[in-house]
């Protein structure tokens, strides 16, 4: 509103203008003959301009899915992913350069944090995968897709809550009927149990979807796996949750990672029952993806059958899901860009985002 009034343009285009930037994603304004003359000889590329360029696309043989690598401006690279489901089609969103918080089990963690994402980068993700998505309409035809993301999980690499600055000002273009225009539900945003930037996400008045990181109902072997819960103990995170899910009015969705010959037991099973059981929560079981260098291997088959039956006497909620996008590094915790540096992109190894957009 305050750049068009300065420009000398009334403020009743402002919806207008967002419309067109997110849900119709045009970015150029010769793409735009409804906006005034004025206003598109104020426009400027640098006003608009997705901070990213898509450096490289790996396709899944397996089940379709879509990693992305993105360079950034100052020569650092994220990694997102694109999932066909039954009845959605989902993105997996990065809000960070890596990551703090040091969880044993995921690749993103050996990377530490480099940087916070901006908003622009975080939204650019979807506008960038959107784009992609239009311009590859035999993968929409393979998978009985639109050109739209239907939803959003930010379980990509980074923890959100340990960057709340970019990622409120996303959510609430996501959300905007005027910006992505995605329903509060089909958003989804995932912690590690991050207490504090749970508490000011639901402050912020921005609702969303919330998945909690658990991987371990025992207290001294969460802390070693996920040392965030040295600094929030898991009760007080479930505490709040319970108070969320009754004022909302929804459930919270528990992720546990299995790993093999770690957390995988009855003990943890029927553990994880009594902490969980009476709680507003569904569990999503996830098969412990193998990475590198890392030295914990995925659970046996009858394992996992075994955990779910288990747990499922609690009268729970439970899901068995299997990691899409495995065979091209694309799964839960396999998300990592090596040897970054920051150094200029060269637009020869990168393809422009615009001109994807555009033509």
């Amino acid at each position: 509103m305050s750049w068009l009034e300065h420009i000398g343009v009334s403020g009743v285009h402002a919806k207008r203008i967002f419309a067109q930037v997110y849900r119709e994603a045009c970015l150029e304004w010769q793409e735009g003959t409804n906006l005034p003359l004025k206003l598109r000889r104020h426009w400027t590329e640098s006003w608009c301009k997705i901070p990213l360029q898509v450096s490289r696309v790996l396709t899944s043989n397996y089940d379709g899915s879509v990693k992305f690598v993105f360079a950034l401006e100052d020569g650092y690279e994220i990694e997102s992913v694109l999932m066909p489901e039954t009845s959605r089609t989902t993105v997996c969103l990065s809000t960070q350069v890596g990551c703090r918080q040091g969880c044993r089990f995921c690749h993103t963690g050996r990377m530490g944090l480099l940087r916070q994402l901006t908003t622009e980068e975080i939204v650019g993700q979807v506008m960038a995968i959107e784009a992609w998505m239009r311009r590859h309409p035999d993968w929409n035809d393979s998978h009985h897709r639109g050109s739209r993301v239907s939803n959003v999980v930010f379980m990509g690499m980074g923890e959100p809550l340990d960057n709340l600055e970019a990622l409120i000002p996303a959510l609430k273009i996501m959300l905007d009927p005027w910006g992505l225009g995605l329903a509060p539900r089909r958003v989804t945003v995932s912690t590690a149990g991050h207490l504090d930037g749970l508490r000011q996400l639901v402050d912020s008045g921005v609702h969303t979807a919330i998945a909690l990181s658990l991987h371990s109902p025992f207290r001294q072997e969460r802390s070693r796996l996920m040392p965030i819960n040295k600094r929030f103990d898991l009760d007080d995170v479930l505490d709040f949750l319970d108070q969320v899910t009754r004022e909302q009015n929804r459930h919270c969705l528990v992720q546990y990672t299995l790993i093999g010959g770690k957390n995988d037991t009855l003990d943890h099973a029927r553990a994880l029952g009594e902490l969980l059981q009476g709680r507003a929560v569904k569990v999503n079981l996830i098969p412990f993806n193998p990475v590198d260098s890392v030295a914990f291997v995925p659970p046996e088959p009858l394992m996992v059958q075994k955990f779910r039956d288990t747990l499922s006497n609690y009268g729970l909620r439970i899901m068995v899901r299997y990691s899409k996008g495995q065979d091209i590094a694309a799964a839960c915790g396999q998300l990592i860009r090596k040897k970054q540096t920051r150094k200029s992109v060269s637009k020869a190894a990168a393809t422009q985002v615009s001109s994807y957009v555009s033509g």
